[in-house]
């Protein structure tokens, strides 16, 4: 997909999910505009096109050589080898890459001595970056979490003004350099119904985040950006108002708070993207779905959305930087 210099690398998740499906199935799908090097089985691919009635994937290939002879009896370091290879690869190759992830199973990962929540802590420990964000979007909506898989109860705690500042310009960076919106309209969530009215409703709008919203901004003019932030906004009305064209993103303040929304306007087609880090990392929005490899019932759509809005930040940052 243009730019052969940059590398794309595919890592196929836990061999026992619908990573394998899927890849199958995009290759099936996309033909030769899906052309990554796959890192993970052959075997395990081979048994899915068997199961699938898909051809077998033509492009590069690649297992680690580490990875364990029978990843499905082994599917935690199967994944981690996979994604050692994929990130080492990326580290030494020198180029602008992109790496698209399938579901990894956290359980299997841990006992497999993998000592992160996830794919998004390992990557950033890998690349020695401190804090990442986490980033969902489809065709309808954006959304930056500003505090990700914590408990509602610590929630206040983290919601620090210097937290949201970070968020805030993280948002408007992305827009500016993953979506080329020059002028990003960014819109800050509230915490508290109704985005407290003046403090009736909570103290967090006051004390933390226009706080923010104001030193996000003098940022934003000091670096020169054209960005204009909006907020605290409701929260029951600010995913409407971003959805119907208001804002470019919406900074969400907790996991579900952003994540409800979409995923309800669209389960299938969004988009975890991981912000932050030294190259362009996307995963298909849903887990391992054990029960339906193999079966011809995986949906695609999620890991196809994420390889094509992948390309489209590797494009776009390649094209900015020369």
């Amino acid at each position: 997909m243009g730019t052969p210099e940059a590398l794309r690398i595919v890592t196929m998740g836990d061999p026992r999910g619908v990573g394998p499906d899927v890849i199958l199935m995009a290759a099936a799908s996309l033909g030769a505009a899906f052309a990554p090097l796959v890192v993970g089985s052959p075997r395990v691919l081979e048994q899915r096109v068997d199961q699938l009635n898909l051809p077998m994937y033509e492009g590069p290939l690649v297992e680690p050589d580490d990875s364990p002879a029978d990843p499905l009896s082994h599917p935690g370091l199967a994944a981690l080898s996979y994604l050692n290879h994929a990130t080492a690869a990326i580290a030494g190759a020198g180029v602008p890459a992109f790496l698209l992830t399938a579901p990894i199973h956290k359980g299997a990962m841990h006992q497999a001595g993998f000592k992160y929540p996830g794919h998004t802590e390992y990557l950033a420990a890998r690349s020695g970056i401190k804090r990442v964000f986490m980033m969902f979007a489809n065709e309808e909506l954006r959304v930056l979490l500003t505090t990700v898989h914590e408990p509602l109860t610590r929630v206040p705690k983290l919601l620090t003004v210097q937290r949201v500042v970070q968020t805030l310009l993280a948002a408007a960076q992305s827009c500016m350099l993953d979506f080329h919106i020059a002028q990003p309209r960014i819109a800050l969530a509230g915490f508290n119904p109704h985005a407290s009215e003046g403090g009736m409703f909570g103290h967090e709008e006051n004390d933390v985040l226009q706080p923010a919203l104001d030193r996000a901004e003098r940022d934003a003019v000091k670096a020169g950006w054209k960005v204009t932030f909006f907020g605290p906004v409701p929260p029951d009305t600010v995913f409407w108002e971003a959805r119907n064209g208001s804002y470019d993103m919406v900074v969400a303040l907790y996991h579900d708070q952003g994540l409800i929304a979409i995923k309800t306007l669209d389960f299938h087609g969004s988009v975890n993207v991981t912000l932050g880090l030294p190259y362009v990392r996307c995963s298909p929005d849903h887990g391992t779905a054990m029960g339906l490899a193999g079966s011809g019932l995986a949906n695609p759509c999620s890991f196809i959305s994420a390889w094509n809005l992948g390309n489209i930040f590797l494009n776009n940052r390649i094209r900015r930087h020369g």
